[in-house]
């Protein structure tokens, strides 16, 4: 079933352990302990303790640290994904 509206993304960080993204998005790196992700023209590096990935689906990704160390948000100079 397809969206009749693009509604963007949006990202949430909760309690300072978690950041969860609605919408669209592209997953660029994953690592232990870092995530790095693509939203619209943002760019979003979440570093931190013991990750864990929640929920990883097309429009909805929940990211789980025990404790989020570093949280970078860059306006990515490149076009956004598709």
């Amino acid at each position: 079933m397809r969206k009749l509206f693009d509604t963007g993304s949006s990202v949430t960080i909760e309690e300072f352990r978690s950041v969860r993204i609605n919408g669209p998005y592209a997953l660029l790196k994953l690592g232990p302990d870092f995530a790095v992700i693509k939203c619209g023209q943002y760019r979003i590096e979440a570093t931190g303790e013991e990750l864990t990935v929640e929920t990883l689906s097309e429009e909805v990704a929940i990211f789980t640290f025990t404790s989020i160390t570093t949280l970078e948000i860059k306006e990515d100079g490149a076009l956004p994904y598709a």
